[in-house]
This record gives C-alpha cells, sequence and structure tokens, in this order.
C-alpha cells in the first residue's frame, strides 16, 4: 500500500482529530431511559421532545471532549453514513457509585429551602448538587454521585459526515459556539494567514458573545490550515 493510498482512506474515515457530524441516542441500559439524543424521532417516542431545542447533527472534534470519550473512541476508523451500537460500562461513562458520597445532613439545615423537601428533589449543599434519597427522624439522605453514576450505557452513532473544507469546519464551530443566531448570517472571509468573521447584528446582545469569540479564535486556528489570526468585526448603524 503507497503513502498516497493510505492516506486517501484515512480521509474517508474518522481519524483521531477529525471534524465529524454526527447522529446518536444514548440510553440506559437497565431502563431504557433517554439520555441524550440529536434525533428529534427518538425525543418524540421517548416522550421527552424539548420544544426549546434544535435536534441536529453534532459536531465532535475526535478526542477534545464534546461527547464522552468512550463515544468519541467509538467513532474512530468509522465512515460517512456508518452506523455502529455499542455498551459504555460506567467506568468510561460517569464512573460507578462511591458510596462516601451518600451524606446523612440534619433536617434543620433545609429550613430555608425554596420548596418542601420531598425524595428525588435536587438540592444544593455547600456548592454540591445532590438529590434527596430518604427523608426521616430529622435527617435528610442526599446522594451526592452522578445520577448516572453505576449505569451502564447504550450508545447508537451515524457518522452523517467527515468535515475536510476548513470553511466548512469554521461554519460549523461559529454554529457550536453561537447555535442560537444561523450561520448563514455571519460573512466569513478566510485569506491564511487570517480569518475574518463579520458578526450579525443579531448576535451583539448574545450573553457570553465575548467567550465565545475567545474560544473561536483558538479553535479556528487549529481547524483552518495558515491561519494565525481571526479577526471579528461587528458594523453598527448610527442611522
Amino acid at each position: 500500500m503507497t503513502e498516497e493510498t493510505s492516506s486517501a482512506e484515512q480521509a474517508l474515515t474518522v481519524q483521531p482529530n477529525s471534524y465529524v457530524l454526527v447522529d446518536y441516542t444514548i440510553r440506559v441500559k437497565e431502563t431504557g431511559e433517554l439520555v441524550d439524543t440529536t434525533v428529534e424521532e427518538e425525543a418524540v417516542k421517548a416522550g421527552v421532545r424539548d420544544a426549546s431545542k434544535t435536534y441536529e447533527p453534532r459536531l465532535v472534534i475526535v478526542g477534545k471532549g464534546l461527547l464522552l470519550k468512550a463515544v468519541e473512541d467509538e467513532l474512530v476508523g468509522m465512515k460517512p453514513a456508518e452506523k455502529k451500537s455499542f455498551e459504555i460500562a460506567p467506568e468510561k461513562a460517569f464512573g460507578t457509585r462511591d458510596p462516601a458520597n451518600v451524606r446523612t445532613i440534619p433536617l434543620r439545615k433545609f429550613r430555608d429551602a425554596d420548596a418542601p423537601l420531598r425524595v428525588g428533589a435536587v438540592v444544593n449543599v455547600e456548592g454540591r448538587q445532590g438529590v434527596v434519597r430518604a427523608i426521616g427522624s430529622g435527617r435528610v439522605q442526599v446522594d451526592f454521585n452522578h445520577y448516572l453514576a453505576g449505569k451502564t450505557l447504550l450508545c447508537d452513532v451515524e457518522v452523517k459526515s467527515i468535515l475536510t473544507d476548513d470553511l466548512e469546519k469554521i461554519k460549523n464551530l461559529i454554529h457550536l459556539r453561537i447555535p442560537d443566531v444561523p450561520v448563514e448570517k455571519f460573512e466569513i472571509t478566510l485569506t491564511p494567514p487570517e480569518a475574518r468573521i463579520k458578526i450579525p447584528e443579531d448576535a451583539f446582545l448574545i450573553p457570553g458573545l465575548q467567550l465565545a469569540k475567545r474560544a473561536l479564535a483558538k479553535e479556528i486556528k487549529e481547524a483552518a490550515k495558515g491561519v494565525e489570526k481571526t479577526v471579528f468585526v461587528e458594523e453598527y448603524s448610527t442611522a
């Protein structure tokens, strides 16, 4: 096999650091509870469709931690349109349950709570979030383990496309960081060593815009060959 042939084959499969658009659905193996999905039909079937959420393929930069590492690892070697189903053991998902993370706290500590305590309620104690497991005899048992700790997960993934064009990578990075404004409204000019992005007025008042721009500048430098800096342009009309 020639080096050229090997490179061509790698371009057709997901590799570490590949920019990939994927659909996925993650469930709890034991109960079938839907944990997360990018597929609207799956959310509807589970009765948990969120009207405020856009269901669409998600950008994954393999190895960057945008999804569970176990999921990103499984993507390596997959081809566009390929589907895969696999299990994720607790140790590779949200960890095993730790009995030390279950505490018994005096009921009086919760007297300023906004709502009456009940089993299953989510509470904040000393900056930690936990779930009430039991209430009785003036005491409250709170579980600070992640609610998916100890659970085996089932994951279905489909590689929708592998992004190789730098402009497409940038568009998808913008959509990832500023999802509330259609990416078509951003004017992108790619002339290495510079990328220039004109931000539409729709995005001017979005909370966290400055943080998003800072993250994008770093990510675009990594994504687009030869780009050393990103210039963001905001034009304000005085008319």
